[in-house]
């Protein structure tokens, strides 16, 4: 038998992930899982360090104003969603190496994330954080698209 006890799922607050969001709280219902909202802070890159010259400046606190405000949404998710039993997870660095490191640290037994539908040329040079999630996951990984199907629970 099949026991989702922790469910991971990586938002950037796409409509992609709210896709996946809806799964996420279909599959918490039917199998009493404690859903995990995992939103990563990319970096700024390098150049951002460079003293401000103009547009394009980060402020010196901008990761810590950008992870205030995922923690903010990640909560209004957890309850306009109506997952009974979740929290979120705020991590900084790469997406596809961060979600999988959450997975391991939380020991999840299913990762949901929403793939986002590029051109075959666009994910051919930009590659998929998804796909990665997907070969380099320690569980299983649910990938949902727009247009998802509607869960029926007996």
């Amino acid at each position: 038998m099949i026991n989702l006890k922790r469910i991971l799922v990586a938002t950037d607050f796409s409509e992609h992930s709210n896709v996946a969001v809806k799964y996420a709280t279909a599959l918490a219902q039917a199998f009493d899982s404690e859903v995990i909202l995992c939103h990563v802070v990319e970096a700024p890159d390098l150049i951002s360090q460079i003293p401000p010259t103009g547009e394009g400046y980060f402020p010196p606190n901008f990761q810590e104003q950008q992870r205030k405000a995922a923690e903010e949404e990640c909560a209004k998710i957890i309850t306009d969603s109506g997952i009974k039993n979740g929290r979120s997870l705020i991590v900084e660095g790469s997406a596809f190496f961060e979600v999988i490191r959450a997975a391991k640290a939380e020991d999840v037994d299913l990762i949901i994330v929403g793939t986002h539908g590029r051109g075959a040329i666009a994910h051919v040079l930009l590659g998929s954080v998804a796909e990665k999630i997907v070969r380099k996951a320690p569980c299983p990984v649910l990938t949902v698209r727009e247009g998802e199907h509607e869960f029926v629970l007996p």
